[in-house]
Order: C-alpha cells, then structure tokens, then sequence
C-alpha cells in the first residue's frame, strides 16, 4: 500500500498521534472536519510530516445534528486522489459515510470501517439489521475497538469473516508506574470532556460524604474543559477541595497532577479516558452498564481486579462504597495499582497503529499469533460480575 486515506468527523489529540505512527508504513492522507472550541477537544495542531497531507472538509447538517451529515468534498478527493486504502469512522449516520463505501466500490478502493459497533445496541430491528448487513458487504474489513464489539456482532447473527479487533488505546509517554505511588495520595482522578452524561455531581457528593461521615480528606482533580464547565466551577467555589485544572493534553503535566491520586473516576458515561487513567497506576471506577457508555474502553476494566464498576441502578450508595472501599485498604488499593498498569500495557503492545497496519496489510492474524494479546478483558469483566 503507497497511500493510506483517514477520514475522521473530527481530529483529537490522541488520534493524531495514531495516524502519525502510521506514517512509518506508508503515506497518509488526513481527511477531517474542525471541531467546535466548545465540546472541549482542544485547539488541535495540524499534523507535520512529511509522509502526511491533511485535508480539512466541512461538515454539513442540512437535517439537524442528528442524521444526513456530510463532509462536503470527500467524493472529489475520492476521485482526483485515488487512495490505494481508506479508513472511515462508522458512523451510519453520516450520508458521507454511505456514499464513501459506495465510491469505494465503484473506484475499486477498499474501505476499512472502524467503531464500536452494535455493543451499544441491546436489540436491533429489520431495518437496522439490513443496514448493517449492508455495511459489512460493502467494506473491506470492520476493525472493532474491543473484543466486546466483535462479540455484539456475532451476538446479533452477523458473520465474522470481516471482523478484526484492534483494542482502542493511546500510548502514554509519560505512565506513572505503580512503584512511584506511596500510599499517601488522597487525590480521585477525573479525566474527559465536561459533557452533559458525565455524571461529574455525582461523584461530588459521594466524595462530599465521605469527607463528612468517614472522615477521609478526600480530593478531586479535574481535568478537562467543555460545555459544563460552568456548572462545575459552580460547584468547586464552596468546595475547596476540588481542583479544576482545565484543559491539559501535555501528558507530562497530567503526570504530576496524578501523582497525588489514588484512583481514578468517571461516574459516568466513559471511554478512551479509562485507559488514559490505567496508564497512570490508577484503577478506575465507572459504572456497571457497559452499553451505555461512550465507547467500549470500560469493558478493559476487570472488576475488583484493575477497577470497580458500581451499581448504576444504585448510584449514590454504590458509588459512596466503592471509593470508600479503596480509600480505606491500601493492600487492596496497592493489587489494584499493580493490575490496572498491568493492563494498560497489554493494552498498548503492540500500540494501535501497529494493529491498524496489521489489518490493513492483511497481517492481523500473524499479529495475534506473534506478539501477546491483550487479555480478554471483557470476560474478565463478566467472571469478576457474576462471581
């Protein structure tokens, strides 16, 4: 493969660097709309290297923000470029989307589709079914960010000839290793965008009580930036003990702020953050309804092993004993660090461009077969659930 073309909705700093690495195989084209200053993705840079080109498209809503989306200008690129590869975010409702499978199929280009999938479906109707049906006929391969995506397809009677997993992961160049912790911390860690689903005053008041009932001078680090901000500032001018530090994508800096924390937390709907936090020798706290997370990364968690999923049909008691929990066993909380780091780095050996490439090339097997997988961390989250 000469030329590899990405077409993302938007470029976050994470992503960035993936679609850098891959560089190292072949050439890249990056196709990509702005993101709004306000939805806290940060003020990205435009990728520099000599092996990539970035091509920034509008994106269109001519029927709301919810379904018809285009990124204008795709199918020219398409047939002026003539990419030998393209790699497109699923999301279904893009017409963009659609009719970039359809030009793949006309021009002879193979589309490699990746996205959670159907995991967040708990049931699918015909037209769906037919929907996706359709995708898979039309795309090359289906990269599925965690085993529990694969598994939601064939859970749902579809094939899985066309369905690879490469585990959705970054690469933290500045990890905090799980000897560096002393057991003195007493900070909780949130890291992601202030979205509405976050359930950030949750986790407010869980800390809130058990400052007041146990004693334990608990305190939360915030990191990130969005359309909540306001709200959370609101909150942190009685409280004292909640630290904003705003929008940080330096890792070194995210480093020192999670030196004096001892676990990390999304009470609410997660994602890539999960792993972000494992890669700092924090076990994570989210909630037990897989599906409705953000993206499949909670499903890395193994539960009373490297995290805690709480009870989402009981969140302000479960939430309460689950970080108290930790905050009262140090031996407990010491295991946890040790298995949440553990994970992290099966998680991101070999990195994610590197299992991109592997499918894309049409290596993905020898990949599994050559170099260790990450555990599967999804069975283990059921096991330790059932048990």
């Amino acid at each position: 493969m000469k030329r590899l073309c990405i077409i993302q909705p938007l470029l976050s700093d994470y992503s960035r660097e993936t679609f850098l690495e891959l560089t190292q195989y072949c050439q890249v084209d990056l196709v990509f709309s702005l993101a709004p200053s306000e939805i806290g993705f940060g003020d990205v840079p435009p990728p520099e290297n000599s092996s990539l080109r970035y091509f920034v498209v509008p994106t269109f809503k001519p029927f709301g923000g919810r379904l018809g989306m285009i990124q204008w200008g795709i199918a020219k690129y398409l047939r002026r470029e003539k990419p030998n590869a393209i790699m497109i975010f699923g999301n279904p409702r893009y017409l963009s989307f659609w009719t970039t499978l359809f030009w793949g199929k006309l021009l002879r280009i193979p589309v490699y589709v990746h996205e959670h999938g159907l995991y967040k479906k708990r049931c699918i109707g015909t037209l769906y079914r037919w929907m996706t049906t359709l995708l898979l006929k039309l795309a090359a391969s289906y990269i599925c960010y965690a085993p529990i995506v694969r598994q939601s397809f064939l859970d749902h009677g579809f094939p899985g000839r066309k369905l690879s997993v490469a585990h959705n992961s970054q690469t933290n160049h500045f990890p905090v290793r799980p000897q560096e912790k002393t057991g003195l911390e007493k900070g909780v860690l949130f890291i992601g965008r202030l979205r509405e689903g976050n359930q950030l005053p949750l986790l407010v008041r869980s800390l809130e009580r058990i400052r007041r009932e146990d004693g334990l001078p608990l305190t939360l680090h915030v990191i990130g930036t969005g359309e909540q901000v306001g709200l959370l500032r609101n909150e942190a001018r009685e409280r004292p003990w909640i630290v904003l530090h705003g929008e940080l994508f330096d890792q070194e800096r995210i480093r020192a702020v999670s030196l004096g924390c001892f676990l990390g937390c999304y009470p609410g709907n997660a994602g890539l953050s999960v792993v972000h936090m494992m890669s700092l020798s924090l076990p994570v706290i989210t909630h037990d309804d897989l599906p409705s997370h953000q993206g499949p990364e909670p499903s890395f968690i193994r539960n009373g092993v490297s995290g805690l999923l709480y009870d989402h049909n009981d969140p302000e008691e479960s939430l309460y004993r689950a970080i108290r929990s930790l905050a009262s066993d140090p031996l407990l909380l010491a295991k946890m660090w040790q298995s949440a780091f553990e994970d992290y780095q099966n998680l991101v050996s070999p990195p994610l461009s590197e299992r991109y490439w592997a499918i894309l090339d049409g290596r993905h097997s020898q990949l599994r077969s050559h170099a260790a997988p990450p555990p599967d961390l999804e069975s283990e989250t059921s096991r330790a659930k059932s048990a």
